[in-house]
């Protein structure tokens, strides 16, 4: 029960004050004084120490790829033998299905870092793969052929340890969404970032560090949920489907169906709103209490707040310790990219989210989340070359401030580039990725056009000319090896420019990175030589394969 102090202290707020509720306690602070402070740490973003900060983010990217043969079916090839280390492996493991393929990199500063970690990954997979198998490139499957696979991907799973949940979002889910496949990017603010913000402007708001720590980035959460319309216009993906459930009188092509009402998202009425930090994550324990989510990871909400190595059913841990990353999942892959996303889109996410550190949340902000999502949907459903004005006026307004942001702070020319494909693709909706794919659906899919950019794709890496060509400026080729048969065998890996550190639990080695090695039983003997723990990560693959 609420005390009656609280509404007492309610009516006696004035139309002069802005108020934040903590708990029972309310605090308040002069309309004045917010201005001061947003202009405040504005003025302090032009502090060399904290500029640098700004731009030293950290991203991790998360791809879902399909394993397709030639002739667009379904891969039915078991899972590659030389990966099966599912159970530990952090960078390679299969999905819902086995002929699904997830991609998971270390958190790096930068987005280019980022996506060549992914191109790395990516290198390793299609090595395994048969001579006569793919990767998929976009999000939704290969119509119309990959229909006659639906029963067989089913049952395509020899994770025997995640039955259970593989049987129960099937059940609920359904397949067709279950093997949509897409880009989730992992995002987190420099940690001294965020521990200045707080001693230096926060500290008569917020109790702690880990209480600031949590709102802010909840606050990151809610600035993309109300632009993530703009995000669909720009990077959506996924225009036409012969397999889904769709009404008659919608009209394809759209923009795309995976971020739409029909697309990855829960139950209509399991859905989770972004009102408050509080009222989310409360939603969130109810769910998991009644055993309406099975886990943190069955909230398909376009934003997940995350901490690293937290237990995902403890949402309590996760807050007394401190939100430190938010899982941006709303990204159909881009089949116009090597690896399903590019520096750019990372690069225009991360001006979102520092302008959102400087900026106030709208006044009336429940209602502009609802309409956010219902503008997303629609935008989500126009056809992939269609814009109206008001779209083009919110875009252009959002951009004209991203911009002041990059020459204010003069940001590195990576983001001023990011703008202008953004501007291009607001100028020009027929240049946005829909746009483009438009162009190329023949009899009401894009088989072909995907099975020639996989035959394209599986050709270059297979002609390339180092052991993990995105990192091959950096590392001798046998220190390459090495990395690769780890990454292979489920043993961590970071990667620094003068060495790269190999680790199970707390057992380490590091290698020099221009060292030469030899390997006279093959790279992943060396490796399980140095870890010979890592053998007990290896699966039975003929165990595997019968399941």
């Amino acid at each position: 029960m609420v005390p009656l102090l609280f509404i007492a202290n309610l009516l006696l707020l004035t139309s002069e004050q802005k108020c934040y509720s903590l708990g029972y306690e309310i605090k308040c602070i002069g309309v004045n004084t917010m201005t001061d402070r947003y202009s405040a740490i504005r003025e302090a973003f032009h502090e060399p120490e904290i500029n640098a900060q700004l731009f030293n983010s950290q991203f991790g990217l998360e791809a879902k790829k399909h394993r397709v043969l030639t002739n667009g079916r379904a891969s039915r090839y078991p899972y590659p033998a030389a990966l099966r280390s599912r159970k530990h492996n952090l960078y390679l493991n299969s999905g819902f299905t086995d002929n699904m393929i997830d991609f998971e990199t270390e958190p790096v500063v930068g987005s280019k870092a980022a996506v060549r970690q992914l191109k790395m990954l990516e290198q390793i997979m299609i090595s395994q793969l048969h001579e006569d198998e793919r990767l998929w490139p976009l999000s939704l499957a290969p119509a119309p052929v990959y229909q006659h696979d639906l029963d067989y991907l089913i049952t395509d799973n020899s994770k025997t340890w995640d039955q259970a949940n593989h049987d129960y979002l099937g059940k609920k889910y359904g397949i067709t969404q279950e093997i949509m496949g897409d880009v989730h990017v992992n995002y987190s603010l420099d940690p001294q970032l965020v521990q200045t913000l707080y001693r230096r402007f926060y500290t008569d708001q917020y109790d702690n560090l880990v209480d600031f720590q949590n709102h802010l980035y909840f606050k990151l959460a809610q600035s993309f949920v109300l632009y993530q319309w703009l995000f669909t216009y720009l990077y959506g993906a996924s225009p036409v489907s012969e397999d889904m459930k769709l009404p008659e009188k919608l009209d394809l092509p759209v923009r795309s169906l995976r971020s739409s009402d029909y697309g990855d998202d829960n139950l209509p009425d399991e859905q989770i709103g972004y009102d408050s930090l509080e009222s989310h994550f409360a939603q969130l324990q109810q769910y998991l209490d009644d055993g309406t989510y099975y886990s943190l990871k069955e909230f398909f909400g376009p934003v997940r707040c995350r901490r690293h190595n937290q237990d995902n059913k403890d949402l309590q841990g996760m807050l007394d310790h401190g939100i430190n990353y938010l899982e941006f999942r709303s990204f159909d892959l881009d089949p116009l990219s090597r690896t399903g996303v590019s520096d750019d889109t990372i690069n225009f996410l991360e001006l979102l989210m520092l302008d959102s550190i400087i900026s106030p949340l709208p006044d009336n902000l429940s209602e502009r989340l609802q309409a956010a999502r219902k503008l997303n949907n629609e935008v989500a459903l126009q056809q992939p070359k269609e814009q109206t004005p008001e779209m083009r006026a919110a875009a252009d307004k959002l951009i004209d401030k991203l911009q002041k942001l990059v020459d204010e702070f003069n940001a590195p020319k990576e983001y001023r580039m990011a703008l202008k494909f953004v501007q291009r693709r607001v100028d020009d909706p027929s240049l946005t990725i829909s746009g483009q794919l438009a162009d190329q659906i023949e009899n009401g899919n894009l088989l072909s056009f995907g099975l020639k950019l996989a035959n394209d794709r599986f050709t270059a890496n297979m002609n390339l000319t180092h052991p993990l060509q995105a990192v091959s400026e950096t590392y001798s080729d046998s220190v390459q090896q090495i990395l690769r048969a780890a990454i292979e065998l489920g043993v961590n890996v970071k990667l620094a420019d003068t060495n790269v550190t190999l680790s199970v639990a707390d057992h380490q080695e590091s290698y020099g990175a221009a060292g030469e090695f030899t390997f006279p039983d093959g790279p992943r003997a060396f490796v399980l030589n140095a870890f010979p723990e890592a053998k007990a990560f290896q699966e039975d693959s003929d165990e595997a394969d019968a399941e």
